[in-house]
């Protein structure tokens, strides 16, 4: 179903699913929010939440026994004045579930990015605050050195904006939430890491003294950074294929670059093409992963030490025959975290080695130590056509069935603009070619690898952002997963009842996709 019209969003760019399992009797308390990528304005937010998630949409069905879902609030929350700034990357959530941040990019000359504090304003009814169409204002600004705790009022939507030194803009790197500190880590568009502090629990600052920020690579872009508790470090990769680390005050892993934490890592790993996808970190072995789809191989999955030791390297070709997209990073199935890495996987999307730039899924195997081994092949003949992207994979177990979930951007097979069918090859479930690009959101049941054709598939204009999934419950439409179409709407692949030509944020059933 489509929850409403927003505007499209980057493939990496996740709405952010919280709040706390819902029951019949409130079907208010769970909620997802999605980042529009709009300029904020009266008529347009920058940020929508919606609840009443498990509901029918048309009629008074479904686990909430309403004709939802609703809009629970939605705010503009670009600064007075403020033209030209939006969201491109994913936002993050409070533990409790009542504050997100995200950040807004805007131009060096338009004062660079800002990463917004959100508390929305607290109420179980649906249309708390604001409309879609008619966003509202949040009533209350936190200026510097402000705490939420005695200057947000309990009835009170409120917001805390923080200008990242240096004005540059924030294309690719999300926020991430250190939340045993309160503390916020991300790069932007100039290779300078940022750490901002007090950021749910306390007031938000960013950190201007004591080796703060931390330029990484000086010129160019940042992905989203990773905390690692462990080794106390920070691992982040850039659009020059740069892997590197910063450590932070207590690091007790690598050695610094200069001077004492924090500090740039003394050691990098220069893969080359360009990262644009946040590492992949396991504590557990100390282990880092990153994927590279414009490589030598174009497109490799590689892993170091959390020290990025040259001798630690592991790579594993997952490319194609030729340049063509980026890739991003994968996920582990439910095995690997249950029964340990020689039972588990990564499954991640590459590119079929026969062709130049066609999505293909890989899964990847680890020997006891959580070292990367090799691939064990992969699922092909997704597409058809060259310069096919994939979105990131995601995966969820759900009672006894383990699935991962991802996105191709056309999923063009046979001439047909009606459907779902099966349009051929390995993947099920989506239109043909029409006069723009067509994609698919697909899922796999994993079990014997490779599987014959993927499980289940459903149109998404243009493909799909990142997607997140939902409850394990087994109420009507309570499993489901939640994206954005990258392309606008078109009449085949509709946004509920809109008219085509808007962005559409999306929920569908974990089991079919529908």
């Amino acid at each position: 179903m489509s929850l409403g019209t927003l505007g499209t969003l980057g493939a990496g760019q996740a709405p952010a699913k919280f709040g706390f399992d819902v029951t019949t009797a409130s079907c208010t308390a769970d909620y997802v929010a999605f980042t529009t990528s709009l300029v904020g304005s009266s008529t347009a937010p920058s940020i929508v939440g919606f609840d009443e998630l498990y509901s029918t949409q048309g009629g008074a069905a479904g686990l909430c026994g309403a004709a939802g879902p609703s809009v629970k609030w939605a705010y503009n929350t670009n600064p007075m004045g403020d033209t030209t700034g939006a969201t491109l990357t994913s936002a993050a959530v409070s533990l409790d579930g009542t504050k997100v941040a995200f950040v807004e990019s805007r131009t060096v000359g338009n004062g660079g990015a800002i990463l917004h504090i959100l508390n929305w304003k607290p109420g179980a009814g649906a249309t708390v605050d604001g409309t879609i169409t008619a966003p509202a204002v949040p009533q209350t600004t936190l200026t510097a050195g402000q705490n939420w705790t005695t200057s947000c009022p309990a009835a009170n939507s409120c917001i805390s904006n923080i200008i990242l030194n240096g004005a540059q803009p924030d294309t690719n790197s999300p926020p991430f939430v250190d939340y045993a500190a309160d503390v916020i880590y991300v790069g932007d568009d100039n290779g300078v890491l940022h750490k901002i502090t007090g950021v749910f629990l306390g007031a938000p600052a960013e950190v201007l003294t004591g080796g703060w920020p931390v330029t990484v690579h000086a010129g160019f872009v940042l992905t989203g950074p990773v905390f690692e508790a462990i080794s106390r470090n920070i691992f982040v990769g850039d659009s020059n294929g740069q892997l590197s680390f910063v450590r932070e005050a207590g690091s007790t892993v690598g050695t610094c670059a200069l001077g004492s934490p924090p500090c740039l890592g003394s050691a990098n790993a220069a893969l080359g093409g360009s990262l644009v996808d946040s590492p992949i970190v396991d504590s557990s072995f100390g282990r880092v992963l990153v994927v590279d789809g414009t490589d030598v191989n174009n497109g490799s999955a590689y892993q170091f030490d959390t020290a990025l030791t040259a001798g630690s390297k592991v790579t594993v070709n997952i490319g194609g025959s030729g340049a063509g997209s980026n890739l991003y990073s994968g996920a582990f199935d439910d095995a690997y975290f249950s029964a340990g890495p020689t039972s588990g996987h990564l499954y991640t999307c590459g590119k079929d080695h026969a062709n130049t730039d066609r999505p293909a899924i890989y899964q990847l195997t680890f020997n006891s130590s959580g070292v990367l081994n090799a691939s064990n092949g992969a699922l092909v003949n997704l597409v058809n056509a060259d310069g096919v992207a994939c979105s990131p994979v995601t995966e969820l177990l759900n009672g006894s069935t383990d699935r991962i979930f991802f996105s191709v951007t056309n999923s063009a097979w046979a001439p047909i603009i009606v459907g779902p069918f099966n349009f051929g090859g390995n993947a099920t479930g989506c239109l043909g070619p029409l006069s723009t690009p067509n994609g698919c959101v697909m899922s796999i049941a994993l079990g014997s690898w490779p599987p014959a054709t993927t499980t289940a598939g459903i149109p998404a204009s243009g493909g799909s952002s990142g997607i997140v999934v939902d409850n394990v419950g087994a109420g009507a439409q309570e499993s489901s997963l939640y994206y954005t179409y990258l392309s606008n709407s078109i009449a085949a692949i509709a946004c509920g009842t809109a008219p085509a030509g808007v962005g559409c944020a999306v929920k569908a059933t974990q089991s079919g996709l529908n």
